[in-house]
């Protein structure tokens, strides 16, 4: 999973140009043109005059498998494609990466005075920057202001991140990573609607639970499950590509993240609680919940607050007590519930989910007969029952990251149905 392999869908076939300025961080590309070609992507590069002085083209070539354009290698020869002209054209996307302060402010006054700058404004494709540079640069008013410009003009900004930089100050300015890249391309997708012909998630607010509550026996010793968190993880992914402004509350995540998901790590009941309380705060409007983590039914009635000694007990007895109830505790008025419910009895299962629709007073319940073959816990495949109060979609069994998008195309159909969505 840490190679973004679920992402590849997002990229076969799609015809890529990256624009290349003359940051430090521009050997950092290859391993963005890398991922990319792994994915099936079609990806060319133009080189500016300065970014060549760098890093030899011929490192971009043999991993793009296609002529980089640069200062020294254009033509117009009838027979030959290799002319800012060409590129821009056969572009459906534009990644400038990294960007100089230098090439943003170009970019911003639409001066075309290198094949870089002139290959991007030939192009009338969408756009994204991958800003690179020192801090005081980057946080100087005239460069916020370009890059305000540029915002009004369309381009998609990918931001930069704070770390050691290669004038040895600590700061922002660094190139973002190249997943945060990969992602920022993925969601760029999206809105060209290329997968959804929608905006239904750009901008909404949702907060996802995952991974296992892990409640304390003693000072070492926890009563957890085998929650693996890939669910909620890919619900994330799923929902962040889709546009949602996406809060992910877990206590293990399975692989990277992109750097606009807010996380919060949590271990027990108490901390999963409070930290949907916190997150809520941090919305505009009414969140949707999708409350996947697998959280304790029961939890210890007394916890030693140091660690019990095998040697001083001939047998451990523990008595148990009834935990919290999330979802029940948190009030609908407060926030569109979507509940998860994981069952291993076939029969009893979906009567066991309508109950929770309406006792929990959620808008959806998501429903998870468990299976050893094919829908056991931490598996990548997953089949659901999805239910509201008006109607039920069985998904076949597909992988985690699909399933995701499933669940976003019924809470959507939903929540615009029940009008919810404001």
């Amino acid at each position: 999973m840490n190679d973004l392999q679920f992402l590849a869908p997002f990229f076969a076939q799609k015809r890529i140009l990256l624009l290349v300025s003359a940051s430090i961080s521009v050997y950092k590309i290859l391993d963005v043109i890398s991922m990319l070609t792994k994915f099936g992507a079609q990806v060319k590069v133009a080189m500016s005059k300065e970014s060549t002085a760098l890093i030899n083209p011929t490192l971009f070539e043999a991993i793009s498998k296609n002529i980089v354009l640069h200062q020294d290698s254009q033509s117009w020869a009838d027979t030959d494609t290799s002319n800012h002209i060409s590129y821009a054209k056969w572009a459906e996307v534009v990644l400038i990466a990294p960007a100089t302060a230098n090439t943003i402010a170009k970019l911003a006054c639409g001066i075309a005075d290198d094949i870089i700058l002139c290959t991007a404004l030939a192009s009338d494709a969408p756009k994204l920057i991958a800003p690179a540079m020192n801090t005081a640069m980057l946080n100087a008013p005239q460069t916020q202001e370009n890059l305000a410009k540029l915002k009004k003009l369309g381009f998609g900004i990918i931001e930069p991140r704070i770390s050691l930089l290669a004038c040895g100050e600590y700061g922002k300015g660094a190139l973002a990573q190249h997943h945060d890249i990969i992602f920022a391309l993925a969601q760029l997708f999206i809105e060209m609607g290329v997968f959804y012909n929608t905006s239904f998630w750009h901008s909404k607010e949702v907060i996802i639970t995952g991974g296992g509550s892990k409640e304390n026996i003693d000072s070492v010793r926890v009563l957890g499950n085998l929650s693996s968190g890939k669910q909620a993880y890919f619900l994330a992914i799923a929902l962040y590509v889709l546009g949602a402004k996406v809060f992910l509350i877990s206590s293990s995540v399975p692989a990277i993240l992109p750097q606009g998901i807010h996380f919060i790590e949590v271990t027990n009941t108490i901390q999963y609680y409070q930290a949907i309380i916190e997150s809520k705060k941090m919305c505009k409007n009414k969140p949707i919940l999708f409350m996947a983590a697998a959280i304790a039914d029961f939890i210890p009635e007394v916890v030693s607050q140091t660690k019990i000694k095998k040697d001083s007990l001939r047998n451990l007895q523990l008595t148990f007590e009834k935990n919290m109830d999330i979802l029940s505790k948190l009030s609908a008025q407060e926030f569109i519930k979507i509940g998860f419910k994981a069952e291993d009895n076939h029969q009893s299962a979906f009567k066991s989910a309508q109950e929770m629709l309406h006792k929990k007073e959620c808008t959806i319940v998501c429903l998870n007969v468990l299976d050893s073959l094919k829908n056991a816990f931490g598996s990548d495949n997953n089949q659901m029952t999805l239910l509201s109060a008006n109607a039920t979609q069985e998904t076949p069994l597909l992988d985690k990251f699909s399933l995701s998008f499933e669940i976003a195309a019924f809470t959507q159909q939903v929540l615009l149905n029940d009008d919810h969505s404001h």
